[in-house]
């Protein structure tokens, strides 16, 4: 079964629950589920550091539009 992290009601829930804009998944395991939020601050610093470097070698912002 599938898990997912709901961002309205802040909490693990399995399988069918609130609706897809208001959760984040699936996850495989309800541990992986419980730590949605920290994975995305992790990739959000991971890209901030990847943006930083870009910049520092191409000498401005990469721009995606």
């Amino acid at each position: 079964m599938a898990w997912f992290w709901c961002l309205e009601h802040k909490t693990v829930e399995e399988g069918t629950g609130c609706g897809s804009s208001s959760r984040i998944g699936p996850a495989a395991t309800p541990g992986e589920a419980a730590r949605a939020l920290e994975r995305i601050r992790q990739r959000e610093e991971e890209q901030k550091a990847r943006d930083a470097e870009d910049e520092k070698k191409h000498g401005r912002r990469r721009e995606w539009f």
